[in-house]
């Protein structure tokens, strides 16, 4: 992690520059994606690269074909990484057994989503003043943590950096598996508050993921007064972060999403040099440049 978000800084600070030329970076989102998308293909082009887009009604898969064929396709015509967002859990490490393509995962389904995590750090080590300085800081991850890919990534990346993580929920937004995490579990919000978070990390409520006809949540309402951050929750040293997009009245009130407190335009502004780092890192481009 601190290889990535230092090279991350040297890109943003103009040290390296077109360390991607000569390189071909294909984009492939068959989940529809405005932030991961755009970045990851500003991040290519800045650095050099020839981009390919593809997604899924452009693709040969809306007429069948498997994902392991249209990865072999396009690692036959010599892309030298594959940046990859997919609905089924697994997909990125799939693809990463039938490509020479150095294979980055843009999000999995319920899987994973390393690169939100990373460019998370890289905002909130900007923030507090370095990676060093977020050891024993306490974060609350809240929401809808049963269908995110988000907290699954989130989660580890910040006990790695030495924060105190917990999670606030309803329990039917919770894994089953939650136990195993080994995470305090706090009842709202103002509970989180209490136990003494400075960083509130929302997650979107992903309707479209709840399945089985069954209401998750009693309501919107109901939820966003338990879980939802408001600018009463805006203590001194508080921060707010979301992964995006944000549902302005539920897990965030519309005069916070901008606020002074929130970070979320830092996480959105740390995706590009990230994700740039990502690239030249899992092309070997970085070690050559160092070398």
């Amino acid at each position: 992690m601190r290889e990535v978000l230092d090279l991350a800084r040297d890109m943003s600070d103009g040290r390296l520059t077109s360390p991607l030329a000569g390189k071909t970076v294909c984009l492939a989102f068959f989940e529809a994606s405005t932030r991961t998308a755009v970045s990851f293909e500003l991040a290519a082009r800045r650095s050099g690269a020839d981009v390919i887009s593809l997604s899924q009604n452009g693709s040969a898969i809306a007429k069948g074909e498997s994902l392991v064929d249209t990865v072999v396709t396009l690692d036959s015509l010599g892309a030298d990484a594959l940046v990859l967002r997919h609905p089924s859990a697994g997909a990125a490490k799939l693809a990463a057994c039938h490509s020479r393509a150095a294979v980055v995962n843009a999000g999995d389904g319920r899987g994973q989503h390393p690169t939100q995590a990373l460019l998370d750090l890289y905002a909130l080590s900007e923030a507090f003043g370095g990676l060093d300085e977020l050891s024993g800081r306490r974060v609350v991850i809240a929401g809808d943590v049963l269908h995110s890919r988000v907290a699954r990534s989130v989660i580890p990346a910040l006990q790695t950096a030495g924060m105190e993580v917990a999670l606030t929920a309803p329990r039917t937004l919770l894994p089953l598996d939650t136990d195993t995490w080994n995470l305090p579990i706090l009842p709202s919000v103002d509970a989180a508050l209490e136990w003494g978070a400075e960083i509130l990390y929302m997650l979107r409520l992903q309707n479209e993921r709840m399945t089985g006809g069954s209401p998750l949540v009693p309501s919107v309402a109901e939820y966003a007064a338990y879980y939802g951050v408001a600018r009463r929750h805006l203590r001194q040293g508080v921060r707010v972060m979301h992964p995006g997009p944000v549902n302005r009245g539920v897990e965030i009130s519309g005069d916070v999403v901008l606020d002074e407190s929130s970070l979320i335009p830092n996480q959105v502004a740390s995706g590009i040099a990230v994700r740039s780092a990502v690239l030249a890192l899992a092309t070997g481009v970085a070690h050559e440049v160092a070398a």
